[in-house]
């Protein structure tokens, strides 16, 4: 674990904010409306055989926004590689939905701002990733001094 007290780049800290923000925007979309929620998810997941109820949409949502505070843990307090390429993965996952959230504004629907937001926040947070000063960041971890536990 890296020290609390040690100083991240600038470019670790936005990510931190940017990824943790587009959680709490999808987070916070989906509980506002929880019916179109469920219709969403019973049409995109029909197959696996929930019942999408009220409880378990929030539960998915739920667990969607603890996954998402786990690479920021990943990153910010430990100096995980692999979890920059984690998130970048994710990111990918989002950008697999974008021609669908294009084709629906294309056909007159609205723009789902929070979606568009999150999408923005998501992608700026991958850039930050991988930028020179959190590469320098990443590779320089310290690791614990055996000395320091005697």
């Amino acid at each position: 674990m890296i020290a609390l007290s040690r100083t991240r780049p600038l470019t670790i800290n936005v990510f931190a904010a940017a990824f943790l923000a587009a959680a709490v925007i999808a987070l916070v979309d989906g509980l506002s409306d929880i019916p179109t929620m469920q219709a969403l998810l019973a049409a995109n997941a029909s197959g696996i055989g929930i019942d999408w109820s009220r409880d378990a949409v929030i539960v998915i949502l739920s667990a969607r926004f603890s996954i998402a505070l786990i690479p920021i843990a990943l990153v910010w307090l430990t100096a995980a590689n692999f979890a920059r390429w984690m998130v970048a993965v994710m990111a990918l996952g989002k950008l697999l939905g974008l021609p669908e959230g294009l084709a629906l504004v294309a056909d007159g629907g609205a723009i789902d701002t929070a979606w568009l937001a999150s999408l923005a926040l998501g992608l700026l947070a991958v850039v930050m990733l991988f930028t020179p000063a959190s590469n320098g960041w990443i590779a320089q971890k310290q690791e614990a001094d055996p000395a320091v536990f005697e």
